[in-house]
């Protein structure tokens, strides 16, 4: 059955997923550089600025952001195999974590040495820990289902 609770979690996890491609996920505002950071682009603030780093720098976020939207969604119709489910909620919990730990350590230190200024944290940082949350509620759901699924077989 596809009309279960963890399938709204799971369609909610890849809407805040979606979201961060709307929403800045730092901004540093320096001497020389003023910049804010998307996940698939740097909006420099001043207007002649030379670009701090090549096209290609944001990459690993975009392509794990692209992950973290698909893998939810494809989830939800895999109903029939919730063990395959479970496994990947949880490859997708890893990418989830590997995306906040790109974050905050590499690219949050990348950008303040660029720019000498320290980060401003926006919306875009707190998305993929509501993204976990959700992740995390479909999760336990769905081995709420294979418990259940699991007593009644033992009634038979």
């Amino acid at each position: 059955m596809i009309q279960r609770i963890q399938s709204i979690f799971l369609f909610l996890a890849a809407i805040a997923a979606i979201l961060l491609f709307f929403f800045p996920l730092a901004s540093y505002f320096g001497n020389f550089h003023s910049v804010e950071v998307f996940v698939y682009y740097v909006k420099n603030f001043v207007p002649s600025g030379e670009p701090l780093f090549g096209p290609y720098f944001l990459m690993p976020l975009t392509i794990i952001t692209a992950l973290l939207v698909i893998m939810p969604l494809a989830t939800i119709f895999m109903y029939k195999k919730m063990q395959q489910q479970v496994k990947v909620i949880q490859f997708t919990v890893i990418l989830d974590l590997l995306f906040v730990g790109l974050v905050f350590l590499f690219f949050t230190d990348a950008f303040a040495k660029a720019t000498q200024a320290s980060a401003e944290f926006q919306l875009g940082v707190f998305l993929p820990l509501i993204h976990l949350v959700f992740l995390l509620l479909a999760m336990r759901a769905i081995k709420s289902d294979i418990k259940l699924i699991r007593s009644a077989d033992r009634l038979r």
